[in-house]
């Protein structure tokens, strides 16, 4: 006489896979509760940012930059699409390693800002392009 075991095989298969789909539900869980699936309501103020010059910090149309290696004259600043306020930089001639500020920047839309310079070891000019994004 052979018995049925039709209610431990179902038994087995709802336990094996059951405990793997609860594992999974919960790894979703505490996924969602640490805030992977959103978005970052945080913008990056300056991207693609410049490239000669490090960022750190904008903040209501003032730009604080810091200078790069070397000391650099002539400085000159143009804000696009230009809305009436000029754009300002806080000085002309900026040593090595020296923060600025660039001032007037529309504080709406994205602004493109380029900075063009001339190297005072060189004397070669320069232009540097950042996009900020109010």
């Amino acid at each position: 006489m052979v018995k049925t075991v039709k209610g431990q095989v179902s038994l087995e298969y709802l336990m094996t896979y059951g405990i793997a789909i609860a594992i999974v539900v919960i790894a979703v869980a505490a996924l969602y509760s640490m805030g992977v699936f959103s978005p970052s309501s945080s913008t990056v103020a300056c991207s693609p940012c410049f490239s000669k010059f490090a960022f750190v910090d904008y903040s209501n149309g003032i730009l604080v930059l810091k200078n790069g290696a070397r000391d650099i004259q002539s400085v000159d600043v143009t804000c696009t699409p230009d809305t009436g306020t000029n754009c300002t930089v806080s000085s002309t001639t900026i040593k090595a390693n020296q923060k600025f500020n660039i001032t007037n920047i529309d504080t709406t839309g994205d602004i493109s800002v380029s900075i063009s310079y001339t190297d005072v070891l060189s004397g070669l000019t320069h232009t540097d392009t950042a996009t900020i994004h109010n």
